[in-house]
């Protein structure tokens, strides 16, 4: 996985959403023609909006319970979740604009976040700013 894209499994994901105000989760499957291609789109947001949104990947073959909680019938599921909660949900290849589309209507605007080092596993935004996370 990369600095910029955290992996998650059954033991993980629900932490992961409690603790951060924006998280996308990308679910996915090695042998996934349509994964594969959206990987890379992925990986570019994530790098852009870091310090706004935090991405993760679950492998919905080694995590089926997850997958089986989330409803993913077919791959790749891409979620959002903001302060815990699905705010949005599309599936099959997304291109980067199309993502985008989502990112933005909830991602603070860039100005408003300063990212020192990529770190997925941070708090909240809010809990940053006022220095509980």
């Amino acid at each position: 996985m990369s600095k910029w894209v955290e992996e998650l499994y059954d033991d993980t994901f629900d932490g992961m959403v409690a603790e951060n105000e924006l998280l996308f989760v990308d679910f996915c499957a090695d042998w996934c023609g349509p994964c594969k291609a959206v990987a890379p789109v992925v990986e570019r947001l994530a790098k852009e909006y870091a310090g706004r949104v935090a991405f993760a990947k679950l492998n919905t073959d080694g995590n089926t319970e997850t997958a089986r909680r989330m409803r993913i019938s077919s791959i790749p599921a891409l979620m959002l979740f903001r302060e815990g909660k699905l705010v949005t949900r599309t599936g099959g290849y997304q291109s980067e604009s199309q993502l985008r589309v989502y990112l933005d209507r909830y991602a603070p605007p860039s100005s408003a976040v300063v990212v020192n080092e990529p770190n997925v596993r941070q708090s909240g935004l809010l809990s940053r700013i006022f220095g509980r996370g």
